[in-house]
Order: C-alpha cells, then structure tokens, then sequence
C-alpha cells in the first residue's frame, strides 16, 4: 500500500520505518519548519535514516522511504492511508493543510487521537474513513540528530473507527502493517481517555517539578516520579475516567490494567509489575517543565476530558486542579485553546446525545 506518514518527530520516523520494513510504499511528510528542523533536512537531503531496532535484536538498517518531504500535495497524493502522527495542538492545523488533496476512499489513522477525527472530519469534505490510535506501536527517539532508536513494542494496540459501520475493514488492513493493531475500542471517545499520555504525564511533571528543575536533564520521570501516593492520585483520576466510560456503554478500566493489556505478552502478571517493568526500561527525561507532556497532554487530553466530564454531572476536580496547578508551574493559561468537546462539535450547548451522535456517525 502507499502509506504517507504526516510528521517527522520520532513517532512519525519510527513508524514509517516500521512500514518499510513490512515491504510498504512509505513516504514522509512535515508540515512545520520548527521542530527536529536539523534532523529532517539532512534525511531529506540524503534520501534515507539509520534506524536500530532494539525490540528486534539491535537490528540496525536503512530506511528509504519513497519521499522525504514538505509538499503536501505530493504526500497525500500518493497515500491509500495517512497517519497523522504530529502532535495533537497541530490537527487543525494539519487538517486545513491536507484537506484541498484529500480524496474519496483514503484512510486517515490519526496517532493519538485525542478525538481529533472530529477536527479532520470538519475540514474534509470527503468520503474517508478515519481511525484512532490511543497510543503508539512503538516508542523511541531521535538520538544526537544521528540515527533512530526504537526502544519499546506494545504487544497490543486497540483501535478505534469513525464510522463505527467501518471497524472490521479497518482492523483489516491496519493488522497487516502492525502484528499488534488487531484489537478495537468502542469509540474514539474510548480511545481518547485510554491515551496513557493524559493521565501520566501531567501527574508525572506536576509532582516531581521540583526534581526536573534540580536535576538538569538527569531525571528518569517512570523510575522515579510514581511513588505509592502518586500511584493513588492515578487511581482517583481512575473512578472519575471510568464514571465517564461507563456512561457511554464502555468496560470501566484503569490506567494500570490498560497499560499492562498494551505492554505484557502475559497478562498473567501484576499490573505494577508491568508499570515498573516499564520504567526500568523507559527513556530519561524530561528535562523541563514546560513540554509536550504539559503543552500537548494538558489542554488537548485533559482540557477534553473535563469538558465531558461536567456534561455528564461527575467530578472532575482532581482533573482540573491539574489544568490549574500546571498552568501556575508553567505560566500559561492551559484552559485557553484547549480541546473540549464543544470545540470539536462547533456547538456552545452539547448534550450527551450529541456526544454519541458523533462517535459513531
């Protein structure tokens, strides 16, 4: 299949080069001019990247995707299926820019989604079908402006489909191109409040504020910022996200037994273990208060979630006292901008059956 992967940070490059392994036409996409701008012009020059692959061996290889580029006319041109892969703050953004080239019958996987499938959907005016990722197959980094480094494989990988009448062709094609993506959620909304990313990288950054500023880049946020009590302000976060799931016909689930279904081949062991399993192999960082974990997971995950929350009458205090207190660390108002869900319905008053209507239509 020709596959087009829109952005160029390490998800974006992990992935692609995951697809080109599997022997799949593969070509890359930016749509920015900040950001990894070092790394992307000296692969675009060259044609290709290093990549080693620690979850097969240290296998170290070349990619050469099929493109390399900023055009977006030739990227989504080319694709059968594109993964929107930037982060979540530029999907309307990247909506606008791809919409003109979009055409009937092409496949948008967008990764994480953050419900983003509603921004697409609003700029697209096109027979497509989309799909969310709660989070990534692989995980890894650009290291040095060098080379590649895949570190981590989730074994399983849940997907979800906007139109829901579309599931079993999706998991179709997407189990093909990642052993891992052959399992469903309910709903984008499902999807979206399974995104590890808004639970753990707020709580992480607030609570150990103090350890990221001292340490100057030595901080290894997964071994060291989830004591037994940030574990308990996770499970309380828990009983609010599961309250919400359960109103939308979706098995209440925390974050610990998720992240344990996505990263254990055996289920059998406990859900710390597998978290802390995790850490000890996770990456350092990071290395300041105000990034992605706050900028992105803050207003895109959080900001969303508390907008459904009050909708459906349950507490979400814990989730925006979060907001509150990381915008006080950062000096940003996280509210403004954010995501809710009446952003994404374009709608002032949004009801509970509105909410519906639009995860499955």
């Amino acid at each position: 299949m020709n596959i087009t992967i829109v952005g160029s940070g390490n998800s974006g490059l992990i992935h692609a080069a995951k697809l080109y392994e599997k022997n799949q036409n593969v070509g890359i996409l930016k749509t920015s001019t900040y950001g990894n701008v070092d790394f992307f012009e000296k692969i675009k020059n060259a044609g290709e990247y290093d990549v080693v692959d620690e979850t097969n061996g240290g296998n170290r290889f070349t990619v050469k995707p099929d493109f390399i580029t900023y055009d977006v006319e030739k990227a989504i041109s080319f694709a059968d299926i594109i993964f929107v892969m930037t982060i979540t703050n530029q999907h309307e953004n990247v909506a606008k820019m791809i919409a003109p080239y979009v055409r009937d019958g092409q496949m948008l996987v967008i990764v994480p989604g953050y419900m983003g499938s509603l921004i697409f959907k609003r700029f697209i005016k096109k027979n497509v079908v989309y799909a969310e990722w709660e989070t990534t197959a692989f995980n890894g980094r650009i290291m040095d402006s060098t080379y590649v480094r895949i570190t981590f494989y989730n074994p399983r990988n849940a997907v979800s489909v906007l139109p829901l009448s579309k599931k079993d062709s999706v998991l179709s094609i997407l189990s093909k191109l990642f052993d891992d993506t052959k399992y469903s959620r309910a709903n984008i909304l499902e999807s979206a409040f399974h995104n590890p990313n808004m639970i753990v990288h707020p709580i992480g950054i607030l609570f150990s504020a103090s350890r990221i500023e001292f340490s100057k880049g030595e901080f290894w946020m997964y071994k060291e910022g989830y004591t037994d009590s940030v574990v308990r302000v996770i499970e309380y976060f828990d009983k609010a996200k599961n309250e919400i799931l359960e109103k939308f016909g979706c098995e209440p689930l925390g974050y610990f037994e998720a992240a344990k279904w996505r990263n254990e081949e055996d289920t059998s062991i406990s859900a710390m273990q597998s978290f802390r399993e995790f850490a000890e192999c996770s990456n350092k960082g990071p290395a300041k208060i105000d990034c992605r974990y706050i900028s992105e997971d803050v207003p895109m995950g959080l900001g969303l979630f508390v907008s459904i929350g009050k909708i459906l009458g349950v507490d979400v205090s814990i989730q925006e006292s979060i907001i509150t207190l990381t915008s006080a660390l950062t000096g940003k108002n996280l509210r403004e901008n954010s995501r809710t869900i009446q952003y994404l319905l374009q709608k002032e008053k949004v009801s509970l059956e509105d909410i519906r209507k639009a995860i499955e239509e």
